[in-house]
């Protein structure tokens, strides 16, 4: 097994325990959570990497795939990005410093994270790829939305339940509000697609690179 897949398998791993733990201990409504979702695809992509890498015995991918992983790697980052900068902060101590709080909101994601930087291909998107990106993130604050007004799931541990974040509550920021932070989140989440696509035109393997196990 090569450094790659060991590095792969360690942050999948991470992430499955994370989500493990978190539903052990909260139960299924876990799963309305973002936090838990884009781990969930994270961990299945790394370990889809994994089997990818055993079968054919390189590291390099098809430009879909690469692309593809682009996307899950930005659904990953705005979990790391919105719960330091915007959720951490009104965490209690206890809910802050727990493993499964690290595994699912700093490790698994910079692991992934440091792995798109680092590990793949130069070059390897399209200039329009951060916009396509942000179909995840949309869908998800769409269903939140739809869940806080209509199915009314009981979001475990969230003050503001039905709603799964803060920022999403209809009944304390309104229409207005809640559309003010999806944008707010959506403009940064395209800069930093955008920063992350130039940062790509410099960092990671040469393109025509070809890694063997």
């Amino acid at each position: 097994m090569s450094k790659t897949q060991i590095f792969r398998l360690f942050a999948g791993l991470s992430g499955l325990l994370g989500v493990s733990l978190q539903i052990i201990q909260d139960g299924w409504g876990m799963l309305l959570y973002y936090t838990v979702l884009s781990n969930i695809i994270v961990f299945l992509f790394q370990f889809y990497l994994v089997a990818f890498e055993a079968r054919k015995g390189t590291i390099n991918y098809d430009g879909r795939l690469i692309r593809l992983k682009g996307g899950v790697m930005m659904s990953i980052a705005i979990t790391f990005l919105v719960y330091h900068f915007l959720l951490s902060p009104y965490v209690s101590h206890n809910d802050y410093w727990n493993i499964r709080n690290f595994l699912v909101h700093y490790i698994a994601p910079l692991c992934f994270i440091i792995d798109t930087v680092f590990l793949d291909r130069k070059d390897s998107y399209k200039s329009l790829d951060p916009l396509s990106w942000t179909i995840l993130p949309l869908a998800y604050f769409a269903f939140a939305i739809f869940n806080g007004l209509v199915t009314q799931f009981v979001i475990p541990g969230s003050p503001d339940s039905p709603y799964a974040y803060y920022f999403l509550n209809l009944n304390k920021y309104g229409f207005k509000g809640v559309f003010n932070n999806t944008l707010f989140i959506f403009l940064a989440y395209v800069l930093i697609g955008y920063l992350f696509f130039y940062l790509k035109k410099v960092l990671g393997r040469p393109a025509t690179a070809q890694v063997k196990k």
